[in-house]
């Protein structure tokens, strides 16, 4: 909710999104800490610093709460696609390199709810807002192939189904880079990383290089190469 949209709402009804944000804030450490199952309410009412009942008066349950806090996860995904791939001065390549850096940096700072959310996102499957968002996310991060598309820099291919590989690439290859350090992150909640700053930004500089050379040049290109300076996808 922006700025103007919360200055015309009731002091009543503010206090009540406060509450709820709380909630979810709360309920996004348990759930990172704890994974679904084993996080009850109790302990999100504790975290939250109010009374289990309290929490029935803002959700119905906790897979209402775990919806929430993927939601506003997937709705992370959509910011970071919304400022790296809807300028239309920038290239493809641009636009989709600074995509995956934005969206692994996000990710590796908030690993254990991004661990969480691939454990369990088959939970999510009749979400109507997930069911708006990730459409929504899949449009942004066309656009680029499109332009690219109309401008004869690429061959054409149906760009949503284009753009959600790339992206599938991003996500496979923060799970590669984590299973190198916590083999099992993907099966067990944990609540912080080993990783220094140094080694995320290494690891995400690696993931770029692998994105690049995969998505843009594909793996049968060779240095020797007649057409080694043009890519399938170009810049």
């Amino acid at each position: 909710m922006n700025t103007n949209d919360a200055q015309t709402l009731s002091r009543k009804e503010r206090e009540r999104l406060f509450k709820q944000r709380e909630i979810v804030e709360a309920a996004r450490e348990v759930f990172a800490l704890r994974g679904f199952s084993a996080a009850t309410l109790d302990e999100i009412a504790d975290k939250a610093e109010f009374s289990k009942g309290t929490l029935y008066n803002y959700f119905e349950s906790k897979e209402e709460i775990f919806e929430t806090v993927i939601a506003d996860a997937v709705d992370d995904f959509v910011d970071v696609a919304t400022r790296t791939c809807t300028d239309p001065g920038r290239s493809l390549r641009e636009s989709y390199v600074d995509f995956a850096r934005q969206l692994l940096r996000l990710m590796f700072a908030n690993f254990s709810i991004y661990g969480l959310m691939m454990r369990e996102f088959h939970k999510m499957e009749a979400n109507t807002h997930l069911a708006t968002l990730f459409p929504n996310l899949l449009i942004i991060l066309a656009d680029p192939l499109k332009r690219a598309m109309g401008e004869d820099r690429i061959d054409a291919f149906p760009p949503e189904q284009t753009a959600m590989m790339f992206l599938s690439m991003v996500f496979s290859l923060f799970k590669s880079s984590m299973h190198m350090y916590h083999g099992d992150v993907m099966t067990e909640p944990r609540i912080h990383t080993a990783l220094t700053g140094t080694q995320v930004e290494a690891e995400i500089d690696k993931a770029v290089h692998v994105l690049e050379r995969v998505f843009f040049c594909g793996i049968l290109a060779r240095e020797s190469d007649e057409d080694k300076h043009r890519c399938f996808i170009q810049s």
